[in-house]
This record gives structure tokens, sequence and C-alpha cells, in this order.
């Protein structure tokens, strides 16, 4: 045997190697010993050899060079894969818009036939399509190309929805430009749009009316939709053409709000700084828009004024009518009834006027399958929402909760419609038969000088102000002018939408600068997070786990990428992309050049003054966490237990705002599939960071909401009084301990507040989000609020602490409860760790 060339190399720490433990060989045959001793021999010393060496190949520690032969090729990307077989693009990719081709179009519509036509309008048709790949049925959106304003609609629409997540939007999966057309496809929606359902028409004349219980259920999703539009996301997105035939309708009658095709955005402010819009595409600019859009019958008064500007309070009056056709079952503007019938809004005034709301209730509903007082009710939140002077329309999330019932007392009084204009003033031609031809509108502007006799204070409204601003394509003129030239141009460069994506090796490298000290930012689970810049030269923040082959850790990647890419909020931290090359798992995340919250909490200068955290940067921080995590527990398509809610999953931006990552814990649970959750209890495993999971979790393993509200608790612990939620170096450790112990022995709350604030602080906000801490902490999950609760409290309404001041638990009780902790923490102390 010749050996020629043999080159092993060995990584700079040899101490990571373990001792080498020479196999047993067993003895050979002593029949093969006589008969070939010398051959015997050599293929044990080759077995051992080619063994050992495979070892060290699979460990990536061996590299054989032929001198003769030099290689040029670089190193290839190592496609990932989970533990299903699949390809991590491919999973994580799967959830975002893509680029269809027209052929699978054509195809799955049969050629765009009109048996599959769903719908139509000024816009174009809406066909029924199914996908030939994998037989999912789709909607396909066709937008007859008719110059510069539908291009700009199309582009509108696409950015504006490509990223959104919501359980009552229709979710966008992607789009396609074929020659003179533009295609948008959309989840497809069984039961149609809300008009066809709601309204008489020819082919529903037989069916039954649509039940009062479903009616409320699509109010109350649409309300929550236009709340995630207008204040739960980086840029307010006001939709502008809110209307029955937009909301569409799923399996399950739940609402579904689409077609954004005049859409715009607005950029959220807090006090009156200016900041840089946070939408990172370059192909759009922000401007001011005058242009009256929607459908009369649903545009507010105020659209029809010179030079008016679109606002959230809009889209309100647009959400009132619609409420109006659901309780009436009637359309807002219908040419079959007489003159002072036709405008519904302007009749359900009247009857207001003369003490008789509930003569507009849709006559079709049985008999007591409704209840008279909430049918008025929401008749007067109709009312309220389609009030002249858009100052006093409430917004959205108090709509929210006024329909939860979670509004105290009654709602706000009407005003007396007599001083107000008609919306619509209707004269009709001399013929008999009513027709769109033979009538004409006109409308009544609203004088800017009109009193109405109660003010805006009945609703607590969001205190924000906005620079109203949107969406133009920047090059679409010079596009218009060589459309026939610049076709293809258009389809590659044009109606790009940036989604997660998988970033090279080489350019993390760059940007991190080969993940150099200067560059970390912070020791996260399992890894260590760098800052760094990519060449398009957006700010991210790359994590780059350790122990790249444990399975778990594996899980835990592929996991977080899957479950960010599909979460929209403004709160929640987004994903930009990740990175498999040369057996690395790094995950890319967009960062505004700021910090994580518990450096600002916990690793903090001596100095007076020096980077501490504020009072209001911290009630602003609690708050919109809850927001958060009530979007992940009740507003996605699905229900998301994070399990990982703790101080090192909050980052920071340059405005304090906080964004929760850390989503390789997270628990998808599918609102309807009782298997699903059914099947998760047989298969607990306790998972999270020591400290921050609840009694019950580490007991029984069960993934709920309560063990998330239970680690927000924990939190809100920590932010309030800058002490972290376990310490070793405390006689007591837990924090949770202290702060019930503290309860327990009724001193001031006002002592658990940071020392370091130096007495800066809002009392009353202070004993609200101590009182909540310690209700969120409770034992027992029964006792804690849930996240819509929390939310209210943090708005202000302390009824919940009233109405559950007896739910407290002794000391004895909390110690029975957390016996597995304090036993955990005794065997740590025990060892001598500190």
């Amino acid at each position: 045997m010749q050996l020629s060339h043999l080159c092993i190399i060995l990584p700079a720490d040899l101490e990571e190697i373990k001792p080498f433990e020479e196999p047993k060989i067993p003895q050979p045959m002593q029949d093969g010993v006589r008969k070939d001793r010398h051959r015997g021999c050599g293929s044990q010393i080759l077995h051992f050899l080619g063994d050992s060496l495979r070892r060290l190949q699979d460990s990536k520690w061996i590299g054989c060079f032929l001198h003769d032969k030099p290689s040029k090729q670089q190193p290839q990307p190592c496609l990932f894969y989970d533990l299903e077989g699949i390809q991590l693009s491919e999973k994580v990719g799967g959830a975002n818009p893509r680029i269809f081709s027209y052929a699978e179009l054509y195809i799955g519509s049969k050629g765009f036939c009109e048996d599959e036509v769903l719908g139509s309008g000024g816009y174009g048709k809406v066909y029924r399509a199914v996908l030939p790949s994998d037989g999912t049925v789709v909607a396909v959106k066709c937008l007859a190309e008719r110059g510069e304003q539908f291009e700009k609609t199309f582009a509108a629409e696409l950015v504006a929805v490509a990223h959104l997540r919501h359980r009552n939007l229709v979710r966008l999966r992607g789009w396609c430009v074929h020659e003179e057309q533009l295609l948008l496809v959309y989840d497809y929606m069984p039961n149609r749009s809300l008009d066809r359902v709601l309204f008489r028409r020819p082919e529903n004349l037989k069916a039954a009316p649509l039940s009062w219980e479903r009616r409320r259920k699509i109010v109350g999703g649409l309300a929550a939709a236009l709340h995630y539009l207008h204040e739960k996301l980086e840029t307010q997105i006001i939709h502008r053409d809110v209307k029955t035939s937009n909301v569409m309708l799923d399996s399950h009658y739940n609402a579904r709000l689409g077609d954004f095709g005049l859409a715009r955005w607005l950029e959220h402010e807090l006090e009156y700084q200016i900041r840089t819009p946070s939408m990172k595409n370059h192909q759009f600019h922000l401007t001011e828009s005058t242009k009256i859009g929607g459908t009369i019958g649903y545009l507010p008064p105020e659209s029809f004024q010179k030079r008016s500007i679109a606002t959230a309070k809009s889209d309100v009056f647009s959400f009132g009518i619609v409420v109006l056709e659901v309780v009436s079952g009637r359309r807002a503007v219908d040419l079959a009834y007489p003159d002072d019938r036709i405008v519904l809004l302007d009749w359900i005034r009247g009857l207001s006027g003369e003490g008789k709301l509930l003569q507009a209730g849709d006559k079709r509903l049985p008999d007591g399958s409704f209840g008279l007082s909430d049918m008025e009710s929401l008749i007067h939140l109709g009312l309220l929402c389609t009030l002249q002077n858009p100052q006093l329309r409430p917004n959205m999330k108090w709509v929210v909760e006024a329909l939860s019932g979670n509004i105290l007392g009654k709602l706000p009084p009407l005003p007396s419609f007599q001083s107000h204009p008609r919306y619509i003033a209707i004269s009709s031609a001399s013929n008999t038969s009513i027709s769109k031809t033979n009538t004409t509108t006109t409308t009544t502007v609203p004088s800017s000088d009109m009193t109405i006799s109660f003010t805006s204070s009945a609703y607590v409204t969001a205190m924000e102000e906005t620079i109203y601003e949107t969406a133009e394509f920047e090059n679409i003129n010079k596009l218009s002018s060589s459309k026939s030239n610049n076709r293809s141009h258009r389809q590659n460069a044009l109606f790009m939408v940036e989604t997660p994506r998988e970033i090279s090796y080489k350019e993390i490298i760059s940007a991190t600068n080969n993940f150099s000290d200067s560059q970390r930012v912070a020791e996260v689970d399992f890894g260590t997070a760098y800052y760094g810049i990519l060449e398009d030269g957006h700010q991210v923040l790359v994590k780059r786990l350790g122990m790249t082959k444990c399975p778990a850790i594996r899980v835990r990647f592929s996991t977080e990428l899957l479950n960010l890419a599909r979460l929209r909020h403004r709160n929640l931290i987004q994903l930009r992309g990740w990175c498999t090359e040369l057996g690395e798992m790094l995950v890319v995340y967009d960062y505004s050049a700021s910090r994580h919250m518990s450096h600002l909490l916990f690793h903090h200068d001596n100095r007076i003054g020096h980077s501490i955290l504020l009072w209001r940067h911290r009630y602003n921080i609690i708050k919109s966490l809850a927001s958060a995590v009530l979007y992940l527990h009740e507003e996605w398509d699905e229900q998301v237990i994070h399990r990982n809610i703790t101080n090192s999953s909050i980052i920071l931006d340059p405005d304090m705002n906080p964004r929760l990552g850390n989503f390789a814990l997270a628990e998808f649970l599918a609102r309807n599939d009782h298997a699903h959750k059914a099947d998760a209890k047989e298969n607990n495993s306790v998972r999270g960071i020591f400290g921050y999971m609840s009694p019950e979790y580490i007991e029984h393993g069960e993934a709920t909401p309560m063990a998330d509200v239970y680690s927000y608790g924990v939190v809100v612990l920590e932010v309030v009084s800058g002490q972290m939620a376990v310490d070793f170096r405390r006689p007591e450790v837990l924090l949770v301990r202290r702060v019930h112990e503290f309860e327990a022995q009724k001193r001031p709350l006002e002592d658990l507040a940071d020392i370091r604030l130096n007495g800066e602080y809002d009392p009353e906000e202070l004993i609200r989000v101590v009182k909540l801490g310690i209700a969120c902490t409770r034992s027992n999950p029964e006792l804690r609020p849930t996240m819509r609760q929390i939310v209210r409290i943090l708005d202000g309404n302390d009824q919940w602490f009233m109405e559950s001041g007896q739910n407290t638990e002794s000391i004895e009780e909390w110690r029975q409860k957390n016996a597995c902790s304090l036993s955990m923490i005794r065997r740590v102390q025990a060892l001598g760790i500190q």
C-alpha cells in the first residue's frame, strides 16, 4: 500500500477534540491467518484508517488537497432541511406572496372562462381558479389596464396587502403581470362577498336571511380588521373603500376585508416629532392626496369638500354605513324605495329623531332570533360612526371595545339630527319608473361652523398625531410614456414586494465585519446577536446560533424562521432573511441601531441620569407589548402562544418602541382544530426560560394564553422595578415572590418603583401597572386577566381591579403552587452557583 498525500486539518482549539478511543478490533479467524496473514492485517489497518477519516470528514475537520488540480470553486451553500425533509427556503417562502406565471392562472381559471367569474366592477373581473400545481382554490382579480391610474391602483393594492397578516383580512397569495393585464391572486372565499348574502338578489330570494348571530360576528370582524390597519402596523393604512361588496366571507362566515386599491398609508407619529417613514421600498414616495376616492353612499361628507384629506375617521364613517346595512338588510343607496327612504343614513337618522330606531331592523329576521336592545345598540353605534363632524366619531379601537361589551355604562347619546344637513339630497325625474338614468343626486357639504350638542370627550381616542400621506409610484410617468417599449422591464422591475430572502454568507460577513466584537449587540438564546448593514442599506440584527449540529437547535432555527415570516405587527420584530451556508444558522432581522431592553433595565451605568428608561417610555413598552401579544392570541389567523416572553426577547427602536422577537418556542394552534389541541396536550414538553414560566406550565407543560400572560406579567414587574426576574445574588431569588410578599405585607406599592427613576413617574400609572403585574403572575391562571382585558386596563379602565379585588392568594398558597420552582432554586443554590 502506498499513500502519496494525506493532509488532516484540525480546528484551532485542540481542546475541543475528544480523545479518540481506539475500537476493539476482533481477532481474525485462525484459518484466515493461516491462509493470508499479511492480507488480513492490511485490511484491518485500511478499515481503521478509512473509518477514522470518514468520522473526521463527517465532522468537517478534514480537507484533502491535490496540488496538481487546484479548485477555484467557492464553497456551495448548504441546503438546510428540517426534520420532515422539507427544504428551508421552500417552507419559509411558502407563506409569502409570490409571482405567478400567467400560464398557471390561465389553466386554473379554464382560460378565464365566464363560468368561473366570481364578481366584476369598474376595476375588471374576479375569477375562481384551481392552481394546477397543488389544487389550491384561489381568487384571481384581473385589472384591465387603462393607463397610469390603474397601474397606481395595482401598485398600491399590491404593496398595501403584501405584508398584512390578520384573521379578518383577505390574504394576498401573489401577483402576475402579463402584457396588458395586471392580476392579483387572493385566498378564495367560499361564501363570496357580504352584499351577495345580505341583500335580496335573484339567486338568494328563497335562501334564509343571514342570522343575527352571524351579522354581529361579521360586524365585529370588520371592526377588528380596521383597528389593525389603523393602529397596529408600522404605517397606518386608510382603506378608503369600506363597503359590503369588499367584505368577503370565509367558510365559517368570518368577515375578511379586501380590495385595497384605494388604500393610503399614514405614518404614525408620537407627540410632534417628525420621523423618516418606515416604508423601506424606495419605489414609492409619500405625498398628500386631495382626490376623492370611494363609493357614493359610503363616502364621508368631508370628502366632498375641496382639498379634503382621507383620515381614519373616513373609514369609521364607511364602517358605520356597513353596520346600518347589516342591521337593516338594505343597501346604502337603493333607488327602489321612495325618495325619503332612498338614502339609508338619512332615513335612519329620521327614525332616530322619532324614537323609532327598531323600525330600521331587517324585517326578514324571525322574531325572537335577536335581542331588541342589542339591535338598537348596534344601530346607535352605526349612527355614532356616521356623525357629520369627523372629530366626533369614535376611533376603531373604541368601536371594538363597544362591540365586545367592554364600554362602561350606556353609549354616548345621539345628537338631534334635525340640525344635520341631509347626507344626499334626492330629486327624482317625473318618470314613474325610477332608475339610475332618470334620477339626479346632489351632495350637501356640511358647514364648517356647525355645532353639535355633545363633545368628543365621550370617546377614549388614540393620543397620536399623524402626517397624512399616500403611496404614489415614483417613475410611473416615465413608464406611461413608453409602455410598449418597456413592458418587459415593468414586469421585472416594478411591483416588487420585499419578502424574507436567503442572504449570502459573504454579504453577512461584510455586514458584521466578520462577526467582530465591535458589532456584537447581545448574547441571546443559544447564540449571539450582531449589528450590521446589508448591501441594500438595510440595518439588520444577525443572530448567530451555536451548536449547529444539535437537532433541537436546528428545529428552533427553522421554526423561528417559519413563524416570523407569517406575522405582521408594529411591535413584532420583522424577519429580513436567513443564511445556512457553511453549516451556519443565521437569522437576520430588521434593526434600527438600538438595543435590547435588558441593556437599559439592568446593564446600566451607575451615574444618575445615564441610560435610564424614562417612565413614559416604560409605560409605552408595557402597553405596546400587550398589543403585540393580543395580536398573537386573538387577531392572527391562528392562535399563537409565544412561550418565550422575556426581557431579552424585546428590542427597542430609537423611539423606545418595543419589538417582540424570539419565536423559536412559539406554538401555533388552529382555532378550530380540536384534534391538534388534544394532540398537543398529550405531547407536552416544558420549554422556556426559568423565572418566566407559570407554575401550571412547569407542572403540566401545556402551552396556553394564560402561560403567556404570566410571562408578560413578569416582564411588567421587571420594567417597573428595574430588577431581574431571577437574581441569585439576592436572598430572595425570584422577583415574583418578592413582589407577592410585598403585597401580602401591605407595603406601599410605590416602593417597588425603580430607584433610578428618582420619583419621576405618574403615580396613577405606576399603581396601575404594579397591580397589573401582580394580577398577571397569580399562581392560579383563572385569576389572571386576558390580554384583551390587559389592553383595556392600560388604556385607563381600572374597573377590572375593582371586580376582582377579592381574588388574592396567601403566601402559603403561593408556595404550594410554586413548589417546583422553589425546589429548583434550592438545588442551584446548593451547587454554589451565583
